[in-house]
């Protein structure tokens, strides 16, 4: 008996330890594909283009709209902010964001019928209350489909979160992620990389886990 369980334990050790070898062997391909199931993007065409910030939201986000835009990608641009209360607002920045964001992309050469922002309330979770927020409006205007530009490895939560949302309204989500602080390529050996793929996977398990993302959701694209 004791033989046995001695055979049962080697195996095991060895397996395990085959496993560990063949992760360190392509462990490139791993957090490759990792990196990619993360942050899911493709070339995509749809009525319209949803920017996805949170208090505030990156230039380049901006940037990969107006491109999408000008490009015939999409017809227009819906702009997802969070609301901040006057006595949050950040030290210098008095006027309001909204506003400020508004007249930039005007600035930047958009016309007002080119784009729209949304501003939508934080409560708990921040993620889906934004996209219930946005569906309400966007769902009124004339879109089937929308591409949804969201930060790194925030995309593939966001993208989800949207797409369960947005099609009790018949639209459909397509996802782009958008890079700034750090690159896909090699995102691993980049600290902020590694910093938000813990984060984000993270908040991931526990939007599945708490019901906000629907685990059949969950292995789409």
């Amino acid at each position: 008996m004791r033989n046995k369980i001695k055979w049962i334990l080697g195996g095991i050790c060895l397996a395990l330890f085959l496993i560990i070898i063949l992760v360190f062997w392509f462990r490139v391909t791993i957090l490759t594909r990792a990196g990619q199931f993360m942050a899911p993007e493709g070339n995509y065409t749809a009525d319209a283009a949803i920017l996805e910030g949170n208090e505030f939201i990156d230039r380049g986000i901006i940037m990969s709209g107006m491109n999408l835009l000008s490009s015939g990608k999409v017809k227009r641009l819906f702009v997802v902010l969070h609301r901040i209360a006057p006595s949050d607002r950040p030290f210098a920045i008095n006027a309001d964001y909204p506003d400020l964001v508004r007249r930039q992309m005007v600035n930047l050469g958009l016309k007002e019928g080119d784009f729209q922002v949304i501003v939508t309330h934080i409560h708990h979770p921040l993620t889906l209350i934004a996209a219930r927020g946005a569906a309400e409006i966007i769902s009124k205007e004339d879109v089937k489909s929308a591409i949804l530009l969201s930060s790194g490895f925030h995309a593939r939560r966001s993208y989800l979160v949207y797409q369960h949302v947005f099609s009790q309204f018949q639209i459909k989500i397509f996802p782009s992620a958008c890079f700034s602080s750090y690159k896909l390529d090699h995102w691993w050996s980049q600290e902020y990389g590694l910093r938000d793929f813990t984060a984000e996977l993270l908040k991931l398990t526990y939007y599945l886990a708490g019901g906000y993302i629907p685990f059949k959701l969950s292995y789409q694209l």
